[in-house]
């Protein structure tokens, strides 16, 4: 049996056992995909020590007796919130935002221009600052995007991130990496918050969505952001994961995945890897 307290970690005021933790990860493996190791037990705690004391239960074993009970299955949403890591930043990984704006666009605007509707996915797209590059990466483009049936889908499992998304207001640090030009013409200061333009927001539509859950979009899409998720998945999980991505894009169509992700040729034989890294497009 193994303790917060003795691991030497400060705050640890709470009890916590190692068995609460592989209840805890096992909630979060079967309702979201998410694997944790044993490392990520301090991690834990410090994410969800908080939501103990806001329920006011007085050790860890409690808290996991009410999450699994039927009232308490609003507080397991906010617990898989708290657990979801939400670390991004405009215009990560550079490169495939000029892919998509030197490849993908050209054939987005031909085809809108033809009256085809054109649906461009974000599928963790955490705090928002990936769909809102892609937005930006559209408009700079194709400035009329929005006389055009082109719309950015953009999801995420975590309910107060796509709250926080829908607000499209951010911090000017926050925003330190997006090119000045961009921020210029599409986006207004307010003292220390910056405000994205309606054009921008007009073309993001927000959704919560589990990836592991049935996907109600009937629709394919011309590219898709799924970017540093199946990472927390087990090999299994993953290889399910790029085989439905695979299924949801156009003949033709680019699949973004990140830095450290590879997906198998032999788990999904109709996507080819492009020059571009973590770049996949599918056959035609």
């Amino acid at each position: 049996m193994i303790t917060l307290s003795e691991q030497n970690l400060s705050g640890g005021d709470i009890p916590y056992e190692e068995s609460d933790f592989n209840h805890i990860r096992n909630i979060l493996k079967e309702k979201s995909g998410i694997s944790l190791s044993s490392s990520k037990m301090p991690l834990v705690y410090s994410r969800l020590s908080r939501r103990v004391r806001l329920c006011s239960f007085p050790d860890f074993r409690s808290y996991i007796s009410f999450v699994n009970s039927p009232s308490g299955v609003e507080e397991q949403l906010c617990m898989i919130d708290a657990l979801t890591t939400n670390v991004t930043n405009f215009f990560r990984e550079k490169h495939h935002f000029e892919h998509f704006s030197q490849i993908v666009m050209p054939e987005i605007i031909k085809r809108a221009q033809q009256g085809e509707k054109i649906r461009i996915w974000s599928s963790a797209c955490s705090s928002g600052q990936e769909p809102f590059s892609i937005a930006m990466s559209v408009l700079d483009c194709f400035s009329k995007a929005n006389n055009y049936n082109i719309k950015i889908l953009a999801t995420d499992i975590n309910y107060e991130m796509i709250d926080v998304c829908r607000r499209g207001i951010y911090s000017t640090a926050e925003t330190e990496s997006i090119p000045e030009n961009f921020l210029n013409k599409w986006a207004r200061k307010r003292g220390n918050e910056i405000h994205f333009s309606e054009d921008v927001k007009d073309l993001v539509s927000f959704k919560n969505l589990n990836l592991l859950d049935p996907w109600p979009m009937q629709c394919q899409f011309i590219s898709i952001f799924c970017r540093n998720v199946a990472i927390y998945f087990d090999r299994v999980t993953q290889n399910i994961l790029w085989r439905r991505l695979s299924d949801a894009l156009l003949p033709g169509g680019y699949l973004y995945i990140g830095h450290s992700e590879k997906i198998p040729t032999e788990t999904v034989p109709d996507i080819t890897a492009c020059r571009c890294p973590t770049t996949y497009r599918k056959d035609i």
